[in-house]
């Protein structure tokens, strides 16, 4: 299968230039929050604006397992093959247009990946002691995701910890205007200049970045979660609800990811 043939919903062409990176993300969990904008403009770089979903942002905590990553035309590295993150992220546009994700932050167990991505890709990686139990392991079946249990401490000490049960059939996201919204994405944004939010609170100056992404088409099972805690967003100042608007998970999808490009100016 050609590579442009993996999701037929992608909304603009591939990248001429070759992929440099492949990896699979296994169960998904998905828990998204609407929000007001004004708590996330401080922390937007300049030349990024927030997209919103019926004039509301949005911030999604997703908890995954990465499996395979491998850089093309390289063997295996030990110790960033497989790794579980939690990524914070938000969802906005460029001048280009093309809607995207930008990272508040990022945690890995892989400390090997925290390096890498923090130095290279220009994301705003931090090392998290991450634990993806399932919450009855005696009870598994193959054809059912499991209920989740979650146990997540980032090296700022912030956590999360919730329970996570899939209660519906998958169903592609494409069907759900929202989960089309939320799932959609096709590139991500960083600024070069100032990739940590945290500390370019106010900046006024940027580097933007953008980062082409193709995977497989998203299906999503709705889910019921349990937050117990969750203080990931407590050093921007961002309280969130104790129960998220959507929460969802997703068994497998296959990724491949381009090299950075400068975000193209407004002529």
């Amino acid at each position: 299968m050609q590579l442009s043939e993996l999701n037929p919903t992608r909304p603009w062409p591939l990248p001429q230039a070759p992929w440099i990176m492949s990896q699979q993300w296994r169960d998904l969990t998905f828990i998204h929050y609407a929000v007001d904008s004004n708590m996330l403009h401080p922390f937007i770089p300049k030349g990024l604006e927030l997209d919103t979903y019926n004039d509301q942002a949005w911030i999604s905590i997703v908890v995954l397992q990465v499996h395979h990553l491998r850089l093309r035309f390289m063997p295996p590295i030990p110790g960033m093959m497989d790794f579980n993150q939690v990524n914070i992220r938000t969802y906005v546009r460029s001048s280009e247009g093309k809607p995207g994700v930008y990272f508040l932050r990022i945690g890995a167990t892989s400390r090997l990946a925290v390096l890498g991505a923090s130095t290279f890709m220009h994301m705003p990686f931090i090392h998290a002691d991450l634990r993806i139990d399932p919450m009855h392991p005696d009870k598994l079946q193959l054809s059912h995701p499991p209920d989740q249990r979650i146990d997540c401490s980032l090296s700022d000490h912030t956590k999360l910890r919730l329970h996570a049960t899939p209660v519906s059939s998958p169903y592609p996201a494409v069907t759900n205007p929202l989960t089309k919204w939320l799932t959609e994405r096709y590139c991500q944004y960083s600024d070069k200049r100032h990739p940590v939010p945290l500390q370019a609170k106010g900046v006024v100056s940027s580097e933007l970045i953008i980062t082409d992404i193709q995977h497989s088409p998203w299906s999503v099972q709705t889910a019921k979660v349990s937050v117990e805690q969750n203080s990931l967003l407590q050093p921007f100042g961002i309280a969130l609800p104790s129960s998220p608007h959507l929460a969802t998970h997703t068994k497998k999808v296959q990724a491949y990811i381009w090299w950075q490009r400068p975000v193209k100016p407004i002529r």
